[in-house]
């Protein structure tokens, strides 16, 4: 069955529309993505290598868990659906924190910060989204970002300076 995503505006309201996930989504319409980061409490972030097979950033190591939010679906419950699906890590509401929404074209990306304690003994992840898993400290994670092995985003220097 094919995916569906809610459109929205740039101001990230509704347009009533759907779109079917690979379709060409127009310059003035939007669909939302969620994209998690957990850090335990011994400052430790778990990221993920997505696969090979993926068709944006193949190998590259990412976000603890990244997915679209489906149509009819809000952020929230994307991003526990998309850390379990992808990790195999049970999240609840109360343990997301809403760091900021980027609108850069084609997405509204929320971008959520997780305190948890976990282990990698504890991380299943879904080998046709992931590959690889690990745990980086915030040295080993700016080294990443400025050796090129982790997907480079803007926002990474205040999000990760700010969460301290």
């Amino acid at each position: 069955m094919a995916e569906l995503w809610d459109l929205y505006d740039r101001n990230n309201k509704p347009t009533g529309e759907t779109i079917q996930r690979g379709k060409w989504i127009p310059k003035d319409k939007f669909h939302r993505v969620v994209e998690g980061w957990i850090r335990t409490s011994d400052g430790r972030y778990l990221l993920q290598q997505r696969s090979k097979k993926k068709k944006n950033y193949p190998n590259y190591w990412s976000c603890t868990a990244i997915g679209s939010v489906l149509a009819g679906e809000e952020p929230e419950d994307a991003m526990i659906r998309e850390m379990k699906e992808e990790m195999g890590i049970q999240l609840t509401k109360d343990e997301l924190i809403l760091d900021q929404i980027i609108t850069t074209h084609p997405g509204h990306y929320y971008i959520y910060r997780i305190e948890k304690d976990i282990e990698i003994t504890e991380v299943r992840i879904d080998m046709e989204e992931v590959q690889a898993a690990r745990f980086l400290t915030y040295e080993e994670l700016k080294d990443w970002i400025f050796k090129k092995k982790l997907t480079k985003l803007s926002y990474y220097h205040d999000f990760f300076n700010n969460w301290k």
